[in-house]
């Protein structure tokens, strides 16, 4: 009785697998019938006998097919293709295509219309071109009869092919498995001269069937030059367009700047301990940066500054705001135009212009009114931006990259991977800038080796995370092909960010007044010692320090030139009087003397001011990573399909 038990357990176990199996969504069979032309084309009618359970195959199957190719030499080419049919059971059927990735889709079956589980047979038709192969001594097919990217296993597969004029392949053979696997689970059909294959066992889900055969050279037509011409250039079109857009750009980059960008040669530069042709504080920062730093702030505060020791203004330093108030003292003769400006806002003795956060909009209008006053009489005086030549070249690369996308055969991953040399290009750019404005000349051995020594680091740090960035996204890229799109985009860029750097150039006149202002530099960095051997310089005394106070903020150098004046007054030379001295133009909240409270209100006033400006309300637009529209599934390499 128990043995009775036992085989009927046995045999409802193997009826249930037999069920199960009988219920899977599998491809039965996948049969191509290959036809080459005397021309080279190609005509496939791919047969795929399916069987639907309603899971992932619910209103029909699509198919997907490479548009890209190896030839024999490994270059990436571009395949011709046309659909010309498709059926289901001997039927036309409902049909439409999208691109995908490398590739076409072509679905079988209508959106609307379900199908019942159950066997149907496919039948689609295409006709391509460009998949010979052609050698020295003999012309080859190396075709890739199901795909790799299948997500059904099938069963049975199988190919026949039809060469012109009823030839026969001078060799064959053919491989099975996953993509570089070399496995040879097929034959060919006794009796076909090598123009019939079949799999010998199934094939898994991403394995499929290759076949190549070799044949007399002149059986198929040989492209003439002028094809290969044109393909060659269909096939490198992205390439062509961004590396010889990129050339063009270079080009025209580097003759503009060689005819207006380079700057005049410097001149003999020796200290000096006055401003070069009696410019103001902020037309020293104005000229000295080739525009204003830090948004105009540090001109601005070595202006007030500078009417405050003029006797125009008094500053009221407190915790949290700086006042500027107006003195009774008339204004003698024509101020310069920033601090004209600046006198504008505080006309009356009495008035008073108060920087802190509630009335930060003010304060940005009065800082607004103060730039444009300056660069209004100055603009191009002393420098020259070279705007047209840069905005012509900014023009040319707009152009270069539109014909990329209008004319170039672009991916749709290239949208999401195009970040990647825009991150990287931003990157170098800013820091090939930063590391040649921080060894500029002017600048002091110790702050250069900061410079220096802080960019390292910065650029360790990113060189780092962007290298393990472009291994990660490697396969991404490089599955796209289009890696040279990406670096001539990149490279497009970047050469639009240092030329926009070097484009500039100071004006003759700007020229000696900067070698003027780089003696003065000079002069307010020097140690005490030094400064007393310089014959004619004037001695250090309270006045001679607020004279030149203004000027050191201007060139960011009031530290050193506010501890050179502590180190005196803190000598017996510089007496009682002149210790106990603090001028009645400044009002401090801060403990100390009068050295340390005016360096240290001198170096923190233009921050103190830009922290009191409104920010900017964030923008109300929003964009989406463009990772989010990318396609799924199947495309590419050896082509494949699935059910929808």
């Amino acid at each position: 009785m128990m043995s009775l038990l036992r085989l009927c357990s046995a045999f409802l176990l193997v009826l249930w697998m037999a069920c199960g199996a009988q219920a899977e969504e599998v491809i039965r069979d996948y049969h191509a019938d290959i036809t080459v032309f005397p021309d080279a084309s190609i005509e496939v009618a791919e047969t795929i006998t399916v069987n639907a359970e309603g899971d992932r195959i619910q209103r029909g199957i699509f198919r997907d097919f490479p548009l890209y190719a190896q030839d024999a030499r490994g270059f990436r080419q571009k395949v011709d293709f046309e659909l010309i049919s498709v059926e289901r059971d001997g039927e036309p059927e409902a049909n439409h295509t999208e691109s995908v990735t490398g590739g076409i889709r072509i679905y079988a079956g209508s959106g609307d219309v379900f199908l019942q589980p159950g066997e149907y047979t496919y039948t689609i038709t295409y006709r391509t071109g460009r998949q010979i192969r052609y050698f020295d001594d003999h012309d080859e097919l190396y075709w890739n009869v199901t795909g790799n990217g299948w997500l059904f296993p099938i069963e049975q597969a199988s190919a026949s092919v039809s060469l012109p004029g009823d030839a026969v392949p001078t060799k064959t053979t053919f491989f099975t498995g996953p993509a570089g696997s070399q496995a040879q689970n097929a034959r060919e059909v006794p009796g076909s001269d090598g123009l019939e294959f079949q799999t010998t066992q199934p094939l898994g889900p991403g394995e499929g069937l290759t076949i190549v055969l070799a044949f007399d050279k002149g059986l198929v037509a040989a492209p003439s030059s002028e094809d290969s011409t044109w393909w060659f250039i269909r096939d490198n079109l992205n390439t062509i367009i961004g590396f010889g857009g990129l050339a063009v750009i270079f080009l025209y980059y580097l003759r503009s700047w060689v005819a207006v960008g380079r700057d005049p040669p410097k001149g003999v530069v020796v200290p000096r301990w006055d401003p070069p042709e009696g410019i103001s504080p902020a037309l020293v920062n104005y000229i000295d940066n080739t525009g204003f730093s830090g948004a105009g702030w540090t001109a601005l505060s070595a202006a007030a500054l500078n009417l405050a020791v003029g006797g125009y203004v008094e500053l009221d330093d407190l915790d949290s705001s700086i006042t500027i108030r107006r003195t009774k003292k008339p204004v003698e003769g024509k101020l310069q135009a920033g601090e004209a400006a600046l006198m504008a806002e505080i006309p009356s003795e009495g008035d008073a212009l108060v920087i802190d956060k509630a009335n930060g909009k003010k304060v940005e209008t009065v800082g607004n009114r103060f730039r444009q006053a300056i660069e209004k009489e100055h603009r191009n005086k002393y420098y020259k931006g070279n705007a047209g030549y840069t905005s012509l070249g900014i023009g040319l690369s707009i152009a270069v990259i539109a014909s990329l996308f209008i004319f170039g055969d672009l991916s749709e991953d290239i949208y999401a991977l195009i970040f990647v040399p825009t991150f990287f290009s931003v990157f170098f750019g800013t820091f090939t800038i930063g590391l040649g404005r921080s060894l500029r000349k002017g600048r002091s051995l110790f702050s250069k080796i900061i410079a220096i020594v802080a960019l390292a680091l910065i650029g360790f740090v990113a060189l780092s995370t962007m290298a393990l960035m472009l291994i990660s996204m490697w396969m991404d890229l490089e599955s796209t092909h289009q890696i040279p799109v990406l670096i001539a985009f990149g490279g497009i860029l970047l050469v639009n960010l240092l030329f926009f750097y070097l484009m500039g150039a100071p004006t003759p006149l700007g020229r000696k007044l900067m070698d003027g202002i780089e003696g003065l530099r000079i002069y307010l960095t020097l140690a005490e010692k030094d400064r007393m051997n310089m014959a004619g310089a004037p001695k250090m005394s309270p006045s001679h320090f607020e004279k030149l106070l203004p000027y050191a903020v201007a060139l960011g150098v009031e530290k050193p030139w506010s501890e050179t004046f502590e180190t005196w007054l803190a000598t017996a030379a510089a007496g009682a009087a002149a210790s106990a001295y603090s001028p009645g133009w400044y009002h401090g909240s801060n403990p100390g003397g009068f050295g340390g409270r005016i360096g240290g209100f001198s170096s923190s006033m233009a921050s103190t001011i830009a922290s009191t400006i409104p920010t900017p309300p964030p923008s109300s637009s929003s964009s989406s990573s463009g990772f989010s529209g990318g396609s799924s599934g199947g495309g590419g390499g050896g082509g494949g399909g699935g059910g929808w």
